[in-house]
């Protein structure tokens, strides 16, 4: 599944406090049309370069990016330090 938000908490030693969340599903619908209008010049580079080996490799590079963006969805991440608490969650 494709991650659709990102939580992100900050907290400083002073007491402030920053909580963002980020709709992910809205940074997806705006880059929908750039992926659009280069599929084509992609195509067309794997096919000119197809007889060399590096065609296919450029085709499956589209499906491997895919499957990390879907593999984000559940991480956790939390850093610490002396000063702040940095907190990320995607789901």
């Amino acid at each position: 599944m494709i991650p659709t938000l990102m939580r992100l908490r900050i907290v400083e030693k002073s007491g402030k406090k920053l909580r963002l969340f980020i709709p992910l599903f809205l940074v997806w619908i705006l880059l929908l049309p750039f992926v659009l209008v280069f599929t084509p010049f992609i195509l067309i580079v794997a096919l000119i370069l197809w007889p060399s080996g590096y065609g296919r490799t450029i085709l499956g590079v589209g499906p491997a990016l895919f499957r990390v963006i879907c593999s984000l969805s559940g991480l956790i991440v939390q850093a610490k330090d002396e000063e702040n608490i940095v907190f990320i969650s995607i789901t």
